[in-house]
């Protein structure tokens, strides 16, 4: 007849599957906190839309800059061609944050905010996530959402027949 032992077995699967199990839930929040701190990133200074100061600006009579805020909001500021050309990038940020200052709720603005010559239109409005975009409402047909890539961002914008992709390059502000 075979004796069994009851001793504590380290062939046991349990004994290796609990080190591992400690590990995964250890790492989790570190692999989440540096996803969150590259995001973070992406969304610091502002974006300025590809063709500022160029056709697309002719066109649309307008530059247009998106930035990101705390608490998931974000802006998009449309300062009038060819005035536009003249305004650097440091302003262009100040007059973000300093419309910002102005609202607690979903806004749309329009002034000088003395720092510029002639007024621009500033929308602010709350984001939100789905999946790998930011969703948030853009006066369009229905919510615009943005794509992050590494040194640029696509805001993708319906539309009624097809959807139409812009490119914004990063611009930071230390």
């Amino acid at each position: 007849m075979q004796k069994t032992s009851y001793s504590r077995d380290e062939s046991r699967p349990v004994s290796k599957i609990l080190p591992a199990l400690l590990l995964v839930i250890l790492m989790i929040p570190a692999v989440t906190l540096s996803a969150q701190t590259a995001i973070e990133e992406k969304l610091s200074g502002f974006y300025a839309r590809e063709g500022n100061s160029d056709s697309p600006a002719m066109t649309s009579r307008n530059n247009i800059y998106i930035k990101f805020f705390d608490d998931r909001w974000v802006g998009m500021m449309f300062i009038p061609y060819p005035y536009a050309i003249e305004v650097e990038d440091r302003v262009v940020s100040q007059v973000f944050e300093k419309a910002r200052k102005h609202v607690s709720s979903a806004a749309i603005l329009r002034g000088k905010y003395g720092l510029l010559s002639e007024p621009a239109t500033i929308q602010i409005e709350r984001y939100g996530y789905l999946e790998d975009r930011i969703v948030f409402e853009c006066g369009a047909l229905s919510p615009c959402t943005i794509r992050l890539r590494d040194e640029h961002l696509e805001l993708i914008k319906p539309g009624v027949i097809n959807e139409h992709i812009v490119k914004y390059n990063h611009v930071a502000i230390p």
